[in-house]
């Protein structure tokens, strides 16, 4: 809500914050005691003031809303005009508007561009050429570079398919008679965002579902590789027990080998002994 600039003192820090912010609000103040011809020369001055593009808390003064109903009226038709219109309408409507100086010709101009803007981010050259009532490419590129450089709108120019890419335009005066389609639009891109929003649940759902179902194929297949290493784990034990068996009956089977001679060496032996007795 726009603050009571009744309210602010001359020079108060807020009135001066509010101004830097608001560039019309020091014409509004103007005009509460404004009458007659000197609104028409406040009218000029905020037409052609760099930085003032919206118009509608001039227009909702009572001292300028006076003018459209007397010998100042085509001053009011113009500030009616850069608050809503273009500069085609300028070019069909001139007997009842005043006549542009270069820098009120070159802001309408710039306000033309940002509410084509408004109906599309792609502008193509030709429908620019027609609606400014330029004649050449080279104006027409200088006039939107003018525009970009006094931050009116944000984009490129690609020359090649000769269009202007709009990232960002500022915002203009509304019609009370708008408000009911922009609301419209605003609540269609409300119920888009909730569709969308529903289909990014729905993936976010079977997503879950999915990595819930990977992680139990991949619990299912480490408990399989787990029960293969001690599968294995067991039967390398059994073959190490089995092969140390083999060893020991091996070696039994050497030692007794080995005290057979002995016993054979002990009869000779015995048997010398005995014939050596007997002779």
């Amino acid at each position: 809500m726009t603050p009571e600039l009744s309210n602010f003192e001359t020079d108060s820090p807020a009135r001066q914050q509010y101004s830097a912010h608001n560039p019309i609000e020091q014409y509004v103040l103007l005009a509460k005691g404004a009458k007659g011809a000197a609104c028409t020369e406040l009218i000029k001055q905020v037409l052609e003031a760099p930085g003032v593009h919206v118009f509608g808390e001039l227009l909702a003064m009572p001292n300028i809303k006076e003018l459209q109903n007397g010998p100042h009226a085509n001053y009011y038709n113009t500030l009616n005009l850069f608050a809503y219109g273009t500069y085609r309408q300028y070019l069909e409507n001139q007997t009842k508007l005043i006549q542009l100086s270069p820098a009120m010709q070159k802001k309408l101009q710039h306000l033309t561009v940002v509410s084509l803007a408004i109906k599309s981010k792609c502008i193509p050259y030709n429908e620019l050429l027609d609606e400014l009532d330029i004649k050449n490419v080279r104006v027409l590129e200088d006039l939107i570079i003018e525009a970009i450089y006094a931050d009116v709108i944000h984009g490129k120019l690609d020359q090649k398919n000769k269009q202007l890419e709009v990232d960002y335009a500022i915002g203009r005066d509304i019609r009370k008679g708008d408000v009911k389609e922009i609301a419209s639009t605003l609540q269609e891109w409300s119920d888009s965002c909730e569709t969308i929003l529903l289909c990014l649940e729905t993936q976010i759902n079977r997503a879950n579902t999915e990595k819930q179902k990977r992680i139990k194929h991949k619990e299912s297949i480490d408990q399989e590789i787990a029960n293969l290493k001690k599968a294995i784990k067991t039967q390398a034990v059994e073959s190490d027990e089995a092969m140390a068996t083999d060893t020991c009956r091996d070696i039994v089977g050497g030692l007794d080998l080995r005290k057979k001679p002995a016993k054979s060496k002990s009869l000779k032996g015995s048997g010398k002994s005995w014939f050596k007795n007997f002779t």
